[in-house]
C-alpha cells in the first residue's frame, strides 16, 4: 500500500472539513460495549452502523 503524500493528506483533510460534520455521541459503557461487539460480529464500522440506523429511523418516521 502506498503512503499518502503530504499534499494528498492536506486535500483529504480539506474535503472532510468542507463536507462532513462530526457529531459527538456519549453512551453508557455497557451500551458502547454492546455496540462494539455487535459491529465486530457483523463486520461493520460503528460510524457506518450508526449512520445507517439513523437514516432508517428517519425514513420510517418522517
Amino acid at each position: 500500500m502506498l503512503a499518502l503524500t503530504d499534499a494528498r493528506k492536506k486535500a483529504n483533510e480539506k474535503y472532510i472539513q468542507n463536507n462532513y460534520k462530526q457529531v459527538k455521541l456519549s453512551m453508557p459503557n455497557a451500551e458502547a460495549k454492546a455496540l462494539e461487539d455487535y459491529c465486530k460480529e457483523k463486520k461493520l464500522t460503528k460510524a457506518g452502523f450508526i449512520r445507517q440506523a439513523i437514516k432508517e429511523k428517519m425514513e420510517r418516521e418522517p
